[in-house]
């Protein structure tokens, strides 16, 4: 019961945090809606932990804990996934800033050199 209690109230804090992002525009509305369905759906098992095992039933899981490991593995994988082309992207725009930032200054004289 107590960890019912603890997990809720952290689900209603990142329930908070995200439309407070969101109001800040660091998130877009729509992510943060996909995030409050997740943090909503997550309270919701955590009160009523024989949804998982009425879904697990469902889709053919042995058990409802097992559903939920094996979505949480495919979220994360997701996730880290969708990171890892974020930084590519980070990468390849870093690295086109700096090219065009050393070839303009190729073009400049330097002022150290005399002037011809």
């Amino acid at each position: 019961m107590l960890i019912q209690i603890i997990l809720v109230v952290s689900l209603a804090l990142a329930l908070v945090m995200t439309w407070r992002r969101a109001r800040q525009d660091v998130i877009a509305n729509r992510e943060a809606l996909a995030w409050s369905v997740l943090w909503v759906a997550a309270a919701i098992v955590v009160l009523l932990p024989g949804v998982t095992s009425w879904l697990a039933s469902l889709v053919g899981v042995g058990r409802g804990v097992d559903l939920v490991v094996y979505a949480s593995v495919v979220a994360l994988f997701m996730l880290v996934f969708k990171l890892f082309i974020q930084h590519q992207r980070l990468e390849r725009n870093l690295t086109d800033l700096v090219r065009r930032e050393a070839l303009r200054d190729l073009d400049r004289p330097k002022e150290d050199e005399p002037k011809a």
